[in-house]
């Protein structure tokens, strides 16, 4: 790669597996910010460097360029929409949840309904840590142009409940959202975290594939994410993590969609150098919880590991992340105690889980519960969706 004054030229100097542009073999090409290439099985992306105030005047990239933009679904992450049990807000209310978390809790008549993304930051010591989705929202809107319930649809689900479902109840808002408000595919989804497997699963078996044009995950734990094992190891002592109350960990544990973020790989190793699956392994749960796990392990059968359409992954690196597991097991194969290993990623999903296999990479140093609301990311969505 060259530099020719502002622009940097890629050239290939006739190498034997070709460089790639996106789908088409290129000789020479000049790069633009954003563009991810290939040289042989690495795929590099050219990232500009940008402050914040440069994100709404990037030349040629004006939101007032009308009808040049795809209309836009954003889909949050776990615990990112608002429940409520009629007037009143159950989530986000860490109050409630320390004070009376049976509220919270999933059964099959739980009464709760998502009413819009959150709008609060949300801080939970040793559980969760989210900014403002709505931010993610107010930026495609204030400075890209998009216009709520318009061009730009916030699909609000449950996210206690089976990721399957929350993909139905997807399928079906986008679709009355086509039909009410007249936008046409093809239709961009951001998704982050687990919105990121429902999105996937609404592409992939509800329909989605014939009005999705592009998919942007963030953070999404496509292989998994092992410090979910913090949360539902019950039975365990789990170091160096601090431990939530039971009446939280017993929360949790009743929420089909925590077993679906379970690592779906091999990071279990016992003391004897074994290496096993969560989602395989079933001595580790309470014997009331094991459908739950099976329900999670028939769900990432179906999902799969790739996107039948384009789809770029952001995802966060270089920071202290749980990956693997070390345990000790007694004579009849139950946990005793657990042990985390960590390595880079954005503090909940490895670096490797993040990355959908196929699709094209932009890797930011940002925790997972900022991803969306980080600079460097609002760079990419721009150049994503006003220059498409």
């Amino acid at each position: 790669m060259v530099r020719r004054g502002d622009r940097f030229v890629l050239q290939d100097n006739n190498s034997s597996n070709g460089t790639w542009l996106g789908p088409a073999r290129v000789d020479e090409v000049v790069l633009q910010g954003g563009d991810t290439f290939q040289i042989g099985t690495a795929q590099l992306i050219l990232k500009e460097s940008a402050a914040p105030d440069d994100l709404t005047v990037v030349e040629g990239l004006s939101p007032k360029a009308g009808g040049t933009r795809r209309p836009v679904v954003v889909v949050p992450g776990v615990m990112g929409s608002e429940l409520w049990l009629g007037q009143e807000r159950i989530w986000p209310n860490v109050r409630t949840l320390f004070t009376n978390p049976e509220l919270l809790k999933l059964t099959d008549d739980s009464p709760l309904e998502a009413r819009g993304v959150v709008g609060d930051v949300v801080v939970v010591p040793n559980f969760i840590k989210l900014e403002c989705y709505s931010r993610l929202s107010d930026y495609l809107q204030e400075s890209l142009g998009y216009r709520r319930g318009e061009d730009l649809l916030e699909f609000a689900y449950d996210w206690r409940r089976d990721l399957r479902d929350s993909a139905r109840r997807m399928a079906a808002a986008v679709d009355n959202w086509i039909e009410r408000s007249g936008v046409k595919p093809p239709i961009t989804i951001i998704a982050h975290s687990m919105g990121s497997l429902i999105s996937r699963y609404y592409i992939e078996h509800l329909g989605g594939r014939h009005k999705i044009g592009r998919l942007i995950v963030i953070g999404g734990p496509h292989a998994g994410a092992p410090s979910m094992l913090a949360q539902l190891a019950t039975r365990v002592a789990f170091l160096p993590f601090g431990l939530l109350g039971e009446r939280l960990r017993d929360l949790v544990a009743s929420f089909y969609s925590a077993y679906c973020l379970l690592p779906a790989d091999t990071v279990v190793v016992d003391q004897h150098g074994k290496s096993f699956g969560i989602l395989e392994d079933e001595t580790w749960l309470p014997e009331h919880l094991v459908p739950l796990l099976r329900n999670a392990r028939a769900f990432r059968r179906e999902l799969g590991t790739h996107s039948s359409v384009s789809t770029v992954s952001i995802f966060g690196y270089g920071i202290d992340t749980l990956t693997r597991v070390h345990v000790q097991r007694d004579h009849g194969g139950h946990w005793t105690q657990l042990r985390a290993v960590k390595e880079s990623g954005d503090d909940t999903v490895p670096e490797h889980s993040a990355i959908l296999p196929g699709s094209e990479i932009h890797p930011v140093q940002q925790h997972h519960g900022a991803l969306y609301v980080d600079n460097d990311v609002k760079m990419r969505l721009k150049l994503e969706l006003m220059s498409r």
